[in-house]
């Protein structure tokens, strides 16, 4: 299973798990932000770092910065981070920024680093829906600080954007939608709200929009996009020509990226790993001098690369598929794929299968019973 392959382009993501205060709806590893921790995780990215360096990877496509609030990081930190890393000409990298932390002095700095690409945590252009979300910033402030990045030469810029808040109806999301659009930011990344259970939010699950509601307002989302010439070309995530995310196309094409950080996962030489989530632990595998974290023996290489490629807009190839797995596709899901064809949520011809419009929204459960 996918033996003698060449070699294809690698990412590294590097978490930084820290914020100032965290977000209601937030599931991923982070924890709250005292300097002197925060520092002492420093030193431990820095350790990591030399023992992936020792190994000699091949040079990077793309790094991407996430978190947590990665935009902690002072500029100095960023330059001894990366400082050493091999990296492709033109490579992609990325950082993570709560809006907050966007002011002239930030912004100076920030431009004396390899940072290239940038992605804002703006949510919403409603105030009363940031204030639900825990974002400490105001939609009005959101065009003087995307117009600080321009000015100081960053021309690539992501905005997050959530929709199905409770309460929150179809015209009310397009109109947030619009307010930021006017903003012409080159690449949106559009999310559902998900509740998690443990979340503070938990008690508003209930008031979710129901699953029609949903549905409309993300097509009309995506025909919004399409009108302002945002290209769909994964299920959540739409750009400019030329601006998809090339770091977010790895793991969507089940490239290879490395991984650190704590609780930061990668896919390298066929391996899937994770970091632990938790301090203590990352701080002694990486004094213990282990790379790739913990592995996980128990994963599919095979249904990941289905999920991931059926995410995307192009989907999936059935001679890309055979030449990797050296399986055929269709063989054990005709009924599958009958189904879904019949239904009108899927296309599916001689070169592969894909999801149609009306698919998109209920792709999960298109996936998880295609796998």
């Amino acid at each position: 299973m996918e033996t003698n392959l060449p070699l294809g382009p690698l990412g590294l993501y590097i978490h930084i798990p820290w914020c100032i205060t965290r977000c209601g709806y937030c599931v991923f590893y982070s924890l709250n932000y005292r300097r002197q921790d925060f520092d002492a995780y420093f030193e431990l990215l820095l350790k990591e770092k030399q023992q992936y360096l020792n190994t000699n990877f091949r040079p990077l496509c793309s790094i991407y910065l996430g978190g947590g609030t990665p935009s902690l990081l002072s500029y100095q930190q960023i330059l001894r981070l990366l400082d050493g890393i091999p990296v492709l000409p033109n490579a992609e990298i990325t950082l993570e920024i709560n809006p907050i932390q966007i002011t002239q002095n930030f912004v100076h700095n920030l431009a004396q680093t390899p940072i290239n690409r940038l992605s804002l945590g703006v949510q919403s252009m409603h105030d009363d829906d940031l204030a639900y979300l825990d974002r400490r910033h105001k939609a009005n402030d959101i065009l003087q600080k995307m117009q600080l990045l321009r000015d100081a030469g960053f021309n690539n810029i992501s905005v997050d954007f959530i929709y199905g808040l409770p309460h929150n109806n179809l015209e009310k999301t397009i109109d947030s939608l619009s307010l930021l659009l006017n903003l012409f930011p080159n690449h949106i990344s559009c999310y559902l709200l998900e509740i998690d259970p443990k979340s503070r939010l938990a008690p508003d699950i209930q008031q979710i929009p129901d699953d029609e509601t949903l549905a409309d307002i993300y097509h009309s989302l995506r025909l919004l996009l399409a009108k302002h010439g945002y290209m769909q070309y994964e299920i959540s995530n739409f750009a400019r020509p030329g601006y998809q995310s090339r770091h977010n196309m790895l793991y969507w094409n089940s490239d290879e990226y490395l991984a650190w950080g704590a609780s930061a996962a990668g896919f390298y030489r066929g391996l899937r790993y994770q970091n632990p989530s938790d301090l203590h632990q990352y701080e002694t595998l990486i004094n213990s001098h282990k790379l790739y974290g913990i592995t996980d023996k128990g994963a599919s290489i095979e249904s990941d690369y289905i999920m991931m490629r059926l995410r995307m807009v192009k989907g999936l190839d059935f001679k890309e598929f055979t030449r990797r797995f050296h399986k055929d596709f269709c063989a054990m899901r005709q009924d599958q794929i009958h189904k879904w064809k019949n239904a009108g949520f899927i296309s599916v011809d001689t070169n592969g299968l894909r999801l149609n419009d009306k698919g998109y929204f209920i792709s999960n459960a298109i996936i998880a019973d295609l796998l």
